[in-house]
């Protein structure tokens, strides 16, 4: 259970980065034709549409393995330590970074936010991201196997 929490996690990760690739993109192609300077990157990029969609799926794909990588990993939890939650700071900001992708995915299924705004909160939500999966490790204790520690040794 614990390898399926991680290889979906992870794979959650590959996939807001694919969207935080293309929002990026998007803003570039933006750019480009505002301020009509048309320039090589321009010709080989996708249409916005395209690029829209596809920061929107892989959201969606990032969201629904997320959502699966935590409930693997509280199962685990549950089944090594008796409970759901430890109280790890990972696991709090874990929920945090499921809630923003959450409302950003519904606010897109919903048609009320698209283009600029939604590529804008991609990449913003991929720093979240990031400092979930690195800069966290850095700054508090944590109990996840990527940093050295084995779970199942922890005390409960």
């Amino acid at each position: 259970m614990v390898s399926l929490h991680t290889i979906c996690s992870l794979l959650s990760y590959g996939a807001f980065l694919v969207a935080c690739v293309a929002a990026v993109l998007f803003l570039v192609q933006e750019r480009q034709l505002k301020r009509k300077t048309l320039g090589a990157l321009f010709h080989g990029l996708p249409s916005l549409g395209a690029l829209d969609r596809a920061n929107f799926l892989a959201i969606g794909a990032g969201f629904g393995l997320l959502t699966l990588g935590m409930l693997c990993g509280l199962a685990s939890v549950r089944a090594t330590f008796g409970r759901w939650w430890l109280g790890d700071p990972k696991e709090y900001l874990t929920v945090a970074l499921w809630g923003a992708y959450c409302a950003l995915w519904l606010v897109r299924l919903r048609s009320t936010l698209r283009g600029r705004r939604l590529a804008l909160l991609s990449v913003l939500g991929f720093s979240l991201v990031l400092f979930t999966f690195v800069g966290l490790s850095h700054l508090l204790p944590s109990a996840h196997p990527y940093l050295g520690r084995d779970v199942s040794q922890l005390s409960p």
